[in-house]
Parts: C-alpha cells; structure tokens; sequence
C-alpha cells in the first residue's frame, strides 16, 4: 500500500447525551479498497456524514491528506478530490444522462457556465463524459433525462458523476440500496472496474457480505458506534468477535 490518504483519529459523535461513535480510529490508503460493514444503527452513515462534512463530531478529526478537514463545508471536502454518494440518488432529474456528467466534468475543470456559449465550445467536456458514460455502462443512453431511466441506471449516473468530479477518495453508501439482486453484479462490476484502475481510494458502506469479501482490500466492523475490527477479509471471516457481534456467531460468507 502507499501513503495514508484518509484518516480518522478518535471520532466522536453523540447526540442529545446518547454516544452513536466512540473513539473510531481507521486509515485509507491510496488505492486501497476498504468496506465498513455493522449492523443498523452501527454509526455507519453518522460515520460517512463526518468524514464529508456533513456533519461534525463531537470530538476527533478527519485528516485528508494529512490536512484536518473536519467541520469543512462539503463543497470544499469535493474540491480537494473527496467525493461521496448517498443512499438516496443525488442527481439533477430534468437534465438529461449526458449533462449531469458533462456539468460534473466541467465543475471539475472550473469550466464557465455562460449559457450563452454553445455546449460544443467544450468539446473537452463533452468527450470526457462521454468517456465516463461508457464506464458506468450507460453509453447509448445519453439522450435520456435522469428522471426517466431506471433506478439501476441511476445509481450508474451517481457513480459517473463521482467519477466526472475527479475526486482521489470516493464515497459510496450502500450504492446497491433498492436495487434487484439481479442487477447488483453488474453494479458491482462497475465498481470493480473504477477499483482496478488503481486511480482511485474507496470507501464503502454495504451489506451484501458475499460481494465485499470478494471486492474488498479491507473490512472495518463497526458495532454500536465501537470499531470492533479492521482487517483482510480473510482475517474478519475468521474474527470470532465479528462473527458474534454481526452474525451471530453464523458463517461470514453471504
């Protein structure tokens, strides 16, 4: 692995006296794939919502490239190159495919928005969504509108658009939420493809154990706000206290 490029360093998050995190400690390396798993109610999202800025702790920091970001506005978290998706599909549902990834390209590149220029004079935009499209498998569907494609496709824009913001450190929470079984491989394998690039650091919220230990660098377990266990997937699948905690002593293997 290469340098730390996230970190978290003994966050804390109560609320209304109610601890939800206690003392989190975790590092995301460059290239490195990490899931964090935990039953609901584990601190999983309150997690996520500290580390982009969403909300701040009560206690801790969150170190991006070694630089303290917590408390930073999200807007600024995205521009330094930390992305993150939600449960909830975030796009712009009267633009079409096309135009959320190119916008997203071209916030990247600080391109103006003068809407009096052509789209055409940003051809470098235009081909690099384009690009983008055909890596979340949704070339040929450019034309569309985002409120009308499926919902599979929309978490597939989501990810595109992630990928549009040029960000070092991608987010995802549970980017399978509402979609059929029968679609998650091809979710994933998308998702595996942006991995193996190599490019990109990940962190994922996700339930669907049988996956994760295939796709996953690490695996962090979370247990009532407590991290529990931050291993290979080899070494969580034999971690008898995760076993306990988030199987029930039962098999870590779907």
């Amino acid at each position: 692995m290469e340098s730390i490029i996230l970190e978290a360093k003994n966050i804390k998050k109560s609320f209304g006296g109610i601890s939800v995190l206690e003392d989190v400690n975790f590092s995301l390396h460059a290239g490195e794939f990490k899931t964090i798993i935990g039953p609901n109610g584990a601190g999983k999202t309150t997690l996520y919502n500290i580390i982009s800025g969403v909300m701040k702790p009560t206690g801790g920091q969150i170190l991006f490239r070694g630089k303290d970001i917590t408390g930073m506005a999200p807007y600024k978290i995205t521009n330094m190159g930390l992305s993150r998706s939600f449960q909830v599909t975030n796009l712009f549902p009267n633009l079409s495919v096309h135009e959320n990834i190119r916008l997203a390209v071209q916030a990247k590149g600080h391109g103006s928005f003068n809407i009096i220029r052509s789209s055409s004079s940003y051809r470098e935009y235009i081909e690099k969504a384009a690009e983008i499209m055909e890596m979340v498998r949704l070339s040929g569907k450019g034309d569309l509108m985002a409120s009308d494609i499926s919902h599979v496709e929309k978490r597939k824009l989501e990810l595109g658009i992630l990928l549009a913001l040029g960000g070092d450190v991608i987010l995802l929470d549970e980017p399978t939420a509402g979609v059929s079984a029968e679609e998650v491989p091809e979710l994933f394998k998308i998702i595996e493809d942006v991995k193996n690039t190599k490019e990109k650091s990940i962190l994922l919220i996700e339930h669907k154990i049988n996956i994760i230990l295939n796709i996953s660098d690490t695996i962090a377990v979370l247990q009532n706000g407590v991290l529990i266990a931050d291993d290979t997937p080899e070494n969580i699948q034999k971690n008898e206290r995760v076993q306990a905690a988030y199987f029930g002593g039962g098999a870590l293997n779907g």
